[in-house]
């Protein structure tokens, strides 16, 4: 019986300092697995860094174009200079651009309309087959991002698909199955399986 301690001991030793070994990742649970996330509608998405509008001014086409919203969230008017469009959606865009141009002197009651022609692309990273920036669609899951880059490689755990959402502080780490849906901008890593 003596024998069998120092072993178990040992045995017991090896399997902590396999597992000491192993990378893990601390990640927050869902507040509730069961419940669907919300998806808003195209139109009512926050506009963002890289994301581009199709600004129309009825009867002044030289401010009828298509603008990039640049790194630091702003887009560049003519006549009224930079806007901030990143965190609000077009159509209180269209408010802050007519309310520019009124304040201006340049029109007394514009008609403004903000489309967004393209939003910024999401993120495949990890165990797909070809990981890389796509473009964002509305309705698109993780399923079909992960689909979009080919699929998973044989060393993918397919129940550990992270999403990192937002910028700066307002980051977010999301644990996420094949049916989360994706926002603009969204980064998916598929995790290695460790077996």
């Amino acid at each position: 019986m003596i024998s069998r301690i120092p072993f178990s001991v040992l045995f017991l030793c090896t399997v902590l300092l396999q597992l000491a070994s192993c990378t893990v990742v601390a990640v927050p649970p869902a507040a509730d697995k069961d419940a669907p996330l919300e998806m808003p509608a195209s139109q009512s998405l926050a506009l963002g860094a890289g994301d581009v509008i199709r600004l129309t001014v009825y009867g002044e086409d030289v401010l009828t174009g298509q603008y990039p919203i640049n790194a630091d969230g702003f887009v560049a008017i003519p006549l009224i200079g930079d806007i901030q469009a990143s965190g609000i959606i077009k159509d209180e865009l269209q408010i802050k651009i007519a309310e520019a141009l009124v304040r201006g002197g340049y029109l007394t009651s514009p008609q403004v309309t903000v489309d967004v022609v393209s939003f910024r692309p999401i993120y495949i990273l990890g165990e797909v087959r070809n990981p890389g920036k796509y473009p964002w669609q509305p309705d698109f899951t993780v399923f079909h991002a992960i689909a979009s880059a080919g699929g998973y490689t044989p060393r993918a755990a397919k129940g550990l698909i992270l999403i990192d959402r937002g910028a700066g502080r307002e980051k977010q780490h999301l644990n996420a199955t094949e049916n989360t849906p994706l926002l603009p901008g969204d980064s998916i890593t598929v995790r290695e399986r460790i077996f």
